[in-house]
């Protein structure tokens, strides 16, 4: 592995995000995050951020991703969870409605004759 460092620049859903990395001949590979996330960290989420969050996951897509196309840090996310009790309970609300969407999918699928389906349901006693 040659010295050098450079940037490694990701398309995650439409946003471009880059991670620097540095290596050297002691090091295997040394990461380092780039400069958008070497900026302060906020206290919690902004009320803003909180409702455009939530709408992320109810697209689909989970905590950590919502996070990272918000350019919030998972630690931000959880410390706004853990002192605002109604942003974690629509936390858990969005997640139970997409469960309850993928149910709702299977068992119509398994009434049109997917046995597949059926079969997937009949095996899950707790619903």
């Amino acid at each position: 592995m040659s010295n050098g460092s450079g940037f490694l620049r990701l398309k995650i859903l439409g946003k471009v995000d880059q991670i620097m990395w540095a290596s050297n001949d002691n090091d295997d590979l040394g990461w380092e995050s780039g400069s958008e996330f070497n900026r302060a960290e906020p206290d919690e989420l902004s009320h803003d951020q909180r409702i455009e969050y939530l709408h992320l996951l109810r697209s689909g897509l989970g905590r950590t991703m919502a996070a990272t196309q918000l350019g919030i840090r998972p630690s931000t996310l959880r410390r706004t969870a853990r002192r605002i009790p109604a942003f974690r309970q629509a936390i858990k609300q969005v997640e139970q409605l997409r469960v309850d969407n993928l149910y709702t999918g299977l068992y119509m699928a398994a009434l049109k004759g997917d046995t597949r389906a059926a079969i997937f349901l009949l095996s899950r006693k707790h619903r």
